[in-house]
């Protein structure tokens, strides 16, 4: 099992294939698919048949690569006791958080800003940075709006409990809560609707959900860098037009 989970670590790297090797019957996992590197792991057939059965891995030309369900079975494989499935929604990470009598406390949350120091760190073939300040701060607005949206500050909110220094809960301050979701619903979906179709789904698949540009131009068979022109071309324009209003 330990073997297995280290090969689907590998394979999870980006442009990792899981090729047939030259000699043998087993399988191995090469950097970019290039058989000429020394392999960064081995399984072998019989394993490799199971995987594919199970959806973990899925047929890619000669080869496999993991699948969406596989990356979700390996989150949940490498994470802490009792977070195997939210690990699947997201980086866990320990967050500071005040109780309600005002102290400090450590509990366990997602990492909002993972997704966005990822893209941070994508480069041009020089190694320049792809995304322009710009761009980035389009990422991190749609980011917000989205997760404020749709997740919002209500979760795990007590809106009955008075708070502190105060006899009673102001019933505005929930329909002040309830119209800033609102806005910032309306915010994301009005930018994302503004996006070229394909745009679109780049953005949202990477900004939002948390998919690998390399994942997604293997699932729609696209060509190699196409997706990460297509998450740059989606920013600047919601960059555009929100600078626009």
């Amino acid at each position: 099992m330990i073997d297995e989970i280290r090969s689907l670590t590998r394979l999870a790297s980006a442009g990792a294939c899981l090729l047939p090797q030259r000699r043998g019957s087993d399988y191995a996992v090469f950097a970019k698919g290039d058989r000429r590197r020394r392999p960064l792991a081995k399984l072998g057939k019989t394993d490799v048949r199971r995987l594919e059965s199970e959806g973990v891995i899925e047929a890619r030309a000669e080869g496999f690569v993991l699948s969406r369900a596989g990356r979700a079975r390996l989150k949940r494989a490498i994470a802490a006791p009792g977070e195997a499935y939210a690990a699947q929604q997201g980086s866990l990470v320990d967050r500071a958080v005040v109780t309600r009598g005002g102290a400090m406390r450590s509990a366990r949350g997602y990492d909002s800003n993972a997704t966005l120091r990822r893209l941070s760190k994508l480069t041009d073939t020089d190694g320049s940075p792809w995304l322009s300040a710009d761009e980035l701060g389009a990422a991190t607005r749609l980011r917000d709006d989205w997760e404020f949206g749709e997740i919002g500050l209500m979760r795990g909110s007590d809106w009955t409990a008075p708070p502190l220094g105060s006899s009673a809960r102001g019933g505005n301050a929930r329909e002040n809560l309830i119209t800033a979701q609102c806005d910032a619903r309306r915010r994301a979906a009005e930018a994302l609707d503004q996006l070229a179709p394909a745009l679109r789904r780049v953005v949202e698949r990477v900004c939002l959900y948390d998919e690998g540009l390399e994942a997604l131009e293997r699932a729609n068979n696209w060509p190699a860098r196409s997706a990460k022109l297509a998450l740059k071309l989606g920013l600047a324009q919601i960059a555009l037009n929100r600078s626009a209003r």
